[in-house]
Parts: structure tokens; sequence; C-alpha cells
């Protein structure tokens, strides 16, 4: 006896309407298997996203194995933020200073009574030994994490017994704040009772290499000793930025 059917509306019974859907699910399966324009396109962009990655990991891994005190960052690791400040001659800067060189950073404040002077003096010492190697020497960058105390007269004179030619960076407590934070370095401040305007400030003390599109390309920590951190510089500068 043969199977009963239930017609649809347009008179189609329901065994070919099935045969129909059948037939067009398997066309649709087959069809990137006889064209060859798959999924091949999304995998093969998806391949070479990763190779592209473990490209740039070997390479950054490679990299750390010839530093000796800094720490090599990927390209997407931090990028400097935009920002209004005011630099130590008092005039406006914002984030355009770091374009199109080079820049070594370091955040600290002019009442400091060890870290920071011991810290801008090896800068000035690294200086002197990539220009005597015939290296251009990144930009020297001294980032006021206390502007309530320094004022833009006051950093340039600091900077000036070190060398006139570093930048200084000052201005509002809280647009130095966001910007400073923004690039992961923290700093926390100890009242003193006996003399309020002599408070404590905690900061954090590594170096920031900065390349010419403004991405933090390396850190360094302390110690801070100027021919090791020299030679990690003609190694971090010399790659394509």
């Amino acid at each position: 006896m043969p199977d009963k059917t239930v017609s649809s509306q347009s008179g189609i019974t329901l065994p070919v309407v099935l045969a129909g859907v059948a037939a067009a699910v398997l066309g649709f399966i087959a069809y990137p298997y006889l064209t060859g324009s798959d999924n091949n396109s999304a995998n093969n962009g998806q391949l070479s996203t990763t190779q592209s990655t473990n490209a740039d990991n070997a390479a950054l891994a490679s990299m750390q194995e010839n530093l000796q005190t800094s720490l090599a960052l990927p390209d997407d690791f931090r990028t400097v933020p935009e920002f209004n400040l005011v630099s130590a001659t008092g005039n406006p800067v914002d984030q355009s200073v770091f374009e199109d060189q080079w820049s070594l950073v370091f955040f600290g404040f002019t009442h400091c009574p060890d870290v920071c002077p011991i810290t801008l003096q090896v800068m000035k010492e690294i200086v002197a030994n990539l220009e005597e190697q015939q290296h251009t020497a990144p930009q020297i960058v001294f980032v006021s994490i206390d502007p309530a105390r320094d004022t833009p007269e006051i950093m340039e004179k600091y900077i000036g017994y070190f060398d006139k030619d570093f930048v200084g960076i000052t201005g509002d407590v809280n647009a130095v704040l966001k910007f400073t934070s923004s690039l992961g370095i923290v700093a926390s401040f100890t009242a003193n009772e006996t003399d309020p305007e002599n408070y404590g400030v905690d900061h954090t003390a590594s170096l920031l290499l900065i390349d010419p599109q403004g991405r933090v390309k390396a850190k360094v920590t302390p110690p801070h000793e100027a021919e090791k951190i020299t030679a990690d510089l003609v190694l971090l500068t010399a790659q394509p930025s």
C-alpha cells in the first residue's frame, strides 16, 4: 500500500518538497568544495593572522634574549594618549612631542632626594655613550608626578643641572595624573605633619622607551646602569618602528 501524502497549498506533495529541500541543503554543503571558495578564505585569513602573531612573538622573544636590563613590549601594549600639559619652558605640550623620534621617558619630581637625580644623571651618560658610538640618542623626557610643586620655572632650572636639551613636562595636577596613569605609572603621596610642604612621594621608577609612532616599546626597570641601557637602546631603536 502506497504511502499517504499531504499536499501543500500549491498542490505539491510533501515528499517532493522534502526531496527539493534535501537537494538544496546538499548543494549548499557541497558548494564550497566545488568552487574552492568556502571558508578557506576566512580560514586562510585566520591562519595568516596566527602566523603573523607567532612571528611577532618569536621576534619579540628573540629580541628579549639579547637585552640586558629592558623588557621588550609588543606594539599593542600601550600608546601615548592625547594630552595637554606644559613644558619646562612654559609652552603648551601635547602628544606630538613624541612624534617622529624615539624618546626615553622618566617620571619623577624635583624634590626627590636620590632616585630622580641619580636616574637623570644616568640618562645623561646614556646620551653621551650613544653619541660617542655615533648612534642617534633618543629624546630624554622628564615628566613631573608632583606638579603642585614643580612649576615650569622650577622644572627648567632642575633639568638644566643635567642637560638643557632634556624635555621637562608638568601641568595641571589632574591632567598629569590622567597622563601618567594611562602609561601605567603609579604615584602615592605621604603627608608630613611637621612640614606639610615637604610631603613624600613614592613613584614608579622605570623608564619607558617610546617609538616615533607613540607606542611604548620597552620598559627599563631599576637599577639603572648606563652601559647596559645604552646597549639595549642600540638594539631596540634599530628595529623598524
